[in-house]
């Protein structure tokens, strides 16, 4: 007995390259050795398809909001003997009348802020990549809305659980909105509402709790306003939207993501950032990127691919990308530039230059054009016997007509039987297209053998051209100068002759 034959040997794998975090110093040099990174960067802001935003606090320091946990942050600067700036932004603030009063008067300096600031050039930036259709998704942890100004970054509040959603996520809410803590009403905010330790009343609840009053309905209390922020330590109203719409981003296979201007101390936006770095890291080409001016937390979950350590708004500038609103039509180019020293015209002294020579739309000919010798036409004039020819033609046309004759000797019948056997042999054949084409091609040689008939004989050339066609018409059409024409008056004929 023969030995079965050893295996071959399988193809062994590679393991992946481990990828190593590479790391961008900004202000950007000139002589440095970081120009790889700095491709790296550029390339993703300019190819990506689908890049993933996770912006915080940082990117709005240069508009004049600051930020939190800096030393010039708003938990420094808010701190007082008795608690501490972190303290403003936890829920339990309304349970304090002092706590409540200095969350106040922080909210309407923080809108005020906010109102005069202008988007930076990396908010400008953003845009751009909106505008382009290669921003998937911004995950924003600001409260100034200034993102939400720029048209592209238009946000909804309250977010809906279902799709389409807008290309902008508050993560944990805006200034720009408040609502009321019974009713769930929502409106713009009114600063100056918010005055003192007692939160405002809601104007739709006053206004339902006086309908049911004329009814004659209990009453069912008065809601609380409070400014659409989200705290620390209380349910986010927009929980179940939010992980909708990170649920549907992750299964769009983002190739991109950049965590900007955020020190990840929230758990929410942490898991967030750690679900996109996994899926981004397992696409081909998929490239992270932290920016800020610290080095990115440790964990395993993050594993960025490139660190840019130093400011936002100096990514902007390398990538020089155009702003979202320039019109590419109304450059300076595209202006005349006048001269200052040419004298201004009068209408009335503008000249027009008509040439002398102009085609005459008549059908006479031009009196200055060369008249060149026309070239002999080898039509031979019409004679006599051309009406005898013109008899021949027709009589070859109408032989043409004639079906073929058919042998007497054999039967036409059996042309018949041949074409039935062509037609059963095509239903047995396989419906793939090589078949069917051999096939065909075999049956119509049978159908030819089979058949007894003949083809119809060869008729004679026409005795004719159609040149001498074309001459014989003419010289059988009457003259020109017998065809009446549409000024002369017709000889009217009475419809009753006609019909008679």
């Amino acid at each position: 007995m023969q030995k079965d034959p050893t295996p071959a040997a399988k193809r062994q794998k590679s393991p992946p390259k481990p990828r190593e975090t590479q790391f961008l110093d900004l202000p950007f040099a000139d002589n440095s050795n970081q120009k790889r990174q700095l491709e790296i960067l550029l390339k993703l802001l300019r190819k990506k398809k689908k890049i993933v935003v996770i912006a915080g606090a940082g990117i709005s320091v240069r508009a004049g909001i600051p930020d939190f946990r800096s030393s010039d942050g708003l938990f420094n600067t808010l701190k007082t003997a008795k608690n501490s700036g972190k303290d403003l932004f936890d829920a339990s603030v309304y349970k304090d009348d002092e706590l409540t009063s200095s969350f106040h008067d922080m909210v309407r300096e923080l809108y005020g802020k906010a109102t005069r600031a202008k988007p930076t050039q990396f908010h400008h930036l953003l845009a751009t990549l909106a505008t382009e259709g290669r921003l998937l998704r911004l995950y924003s942890q600001n409260v100034d809305c200034i993102e939400t100004r720029l048209e592209p970054l238009v946000t909804t509040v309250p977010l809906q659980t279902k799709g389409p959603w807008p290309r902008t996520i508050q993560v944990h809410g805006g200034l720009e909105k408040m609502n009321c803590s019974k009713c769930g009403w929502v409106g713009p905010l009114e600063p100056e509402r918010f005055v003192g330790a007692e939160p405002p009343d809601c104007n739709e609840c006053l206004e339902m709790e006086s309908v049911r009053g004329i009814v004659g309905k209990r009453s069912l209390g008065v809601g609380k306003l409070r400014p659409r922020i989200v705290l620390y330590n209380e349910f986010h109203p927009d929980a179940d939207a939010i992980g909708a719409v990170a649920e549907a981003d992750i299964k769009a296979r983002p190739d991109a993501i950049i965590v900007v201007g955020t020190s990840l101390k929230v758990p929410g936006v942490k898991r967030i950032v750690q679900e996109m770095c996994k899926t981004v890291r397992d696409y081909r080409g998929g490239v992270t990127v932290w920016v800020n001016e610290h080095d990115p937390p440790p964990a395993k979950d993050y594993n960025f691919d490139l660190v840019v350590r130093g400011d936002c708004e100096e990514v902007a500038r390398l990538a020089k990308m155009p702003l979202w609103d320039c019109d590419p039509e109304s450059s300076e180019e595209s202006f005349v530039e006048l001269d200052p020293n040419e004298p201004p015209r009068i209408s009335s002294q503008l000249e027009v230059q008509i040439p002398h020579h102009l085609p005459s739309p008549s059908l006479s000919p031009d009196p200055h054009a060369v008249c060149e010798p026309k070239p002999k036409s080898r039509k031979r004039t019409a004679t006599a016997s051309d009406l005898g020819k013109e008899k021949l033609v027709k009589k070859a046309r109408t032989r043409s007509k004639k079906p073929a004759l058919v042998d007497s000797k054999k039967p036409v019948k059996k042309k018949a039987v041949a074409v039935k056997t062509t037609s059963a042999s095509f239903t047995a054949i396989n419906h793939s297209f090589k078949s069917i084409k051999k096939t065909s091609s075999g049956s119509t040689k049978t159908k030819t053998k089979g058949t007894g008939a003949r083809r119809a004989p060869k008729q004679p050339p026409a005795a004719i051209e159609l040149e001498d066609l074309v001459t014989v018409s003419s010289s059988l059409s009457p003259p020109a100068s017998t065809i009446p024409s549409p000024t002369h008056s017709v000889r009217s004929i009475p419809v009753s002759s006609l019909l008679n």
